[in-house]
């Protein structure tokens, strides 16, 4: 299973501005189209997790979709909320390629088992301090309305940053999500201190700390919201680290190695502006892990499933 966070510069307007991080979302837009091919290429089945507010074509558009302002997240710390950033941008993809994304969403859709999901329409943040339940579903009722809108029914959802919340699931489910990813299990994300998380996560990327952190469909039953959580996170390449590339490739091959082996299920997940600088570098990494799906395919029977197949899959046996 691979899923994309695919969420332009809603993803980082609270930490990133477009001077030290704009190359990397224009480039990931660019990158989008070799990464359809390549999954074209390798049969590759992806659910795209796109934020709401991507699907529209103006600024009138996002504010006639919002919720109202006493549903818009009250988070405490103000610069986390995309409704900050509305007055301070272009009015349309054309003027502002880093905030809209409809041109891009209708290519993905037209690639063969390419999934539209929900990556909320705000990029909400539901554990952070200040919102509410009522606040989160709101932003998911409006992430449902505007896909409709545009000719997509998103129906599994994938939280910004992981931050999965078990008090929210009912409005996963009241909203007609069938699925969500949610954060990986393991002792690393149980750690307090997210410095001291961090640098163990950066570790489990290259040497095996925690296991397969594959999963079993026997997990799932029919009917109920399915959490299809993370296995690893596709880190991009970094020339810093540019001498562990291979350690890096080799803990996903082994971890997709176990779940073929067993008939369990592993989940890779990146932003497409993981991509947007090196991208050569890091479609080659790709490209790598695909032609190992391959041969897993031939050996196992390893097959690719994005999110919504895979609990229509559940819920239809």
């Amino acid at each position: 299973m691979i899923s994309l966070d695919f969420e332009l510069f809603w993803g980082v307007q609270d930490c990133h501005t477009y001077e030290d991080y704009g190359d990397n979302v224009i480039g990931g837009r660019k990158a989008i189209p070799q990464l359809l091919e390549l999954f074209k290429e390798h049969g590759i089945h992806a659910s795209w997790a796109t934020v709401g507010m991507m699907f529209a074509e103006n600024k009138d558009e996002i504010v006639s979709f919002s919720p109202s302002e006493d549903l818009r997240p009250s988070f405490d710390n103000s610069a986390l909320s995309g409704y900050r950033v509305l007055n301070h941008i272009g009015d349309n993809e054309q003027e502002e390629p880093y905030f809209y994304g409809k041109s891009l969403i209708d290519l993905i859709a037209g690639y063969p088992h390419q999934e539209i999901a929900s990556h909320t329409y705000s990029h909400y943040y539901a554990r952070e301090a200040g919102q509410t339940y009522d606040e989160f579903d709101a932003d998911l009722k409006a992430a449902k309305n505007i896909s409709v809108a545009k000719g997509y029914d998103v129906k599994t959802l994938v939280f910004p940053r992981n931050q999965s919340k078990k008090e929210y699931e009912s409005a996963i489910t009241n909203n007609g999500y069938l699925a969500f990813r949610g954060e990986e299990e393991d002792w690393i994300h149980k750690i307090p201190i997210n410095i001291v998380k961090r640098m163990f996560r950066l570790a489990d990327s290259y040497l095996n700390l925690t296991g397969s952190a594959t999963y079993s469909i026997e997990n799932f039953k029919s009917g109920e919201l399915h959490n299809f959580r993370g296995s690893r996170f596709l880190r991009p390449y970094n020339h810093s680290l540019r001498f562990f590339e291979s350690l890096k490739i080799k803990r996903v091959k082994g971890q997709m190695k176990k779940a073929a082996k067993k008939g369990r299920i592993f989940h890779l997940w990146w932003h497409p502006h993981n991509i947007g600088i090196n991208t050569e570098k890091n479609l080659k990494n790709i490209k790598e892990i695909l032609d190992y799906y391959d041969e897993l395919k031939n050996k196992y029977g390893m097959e690719s499933k994005n999110m919504l197949e895979l609990a229509e899959e559940i819920n239809n046996s």
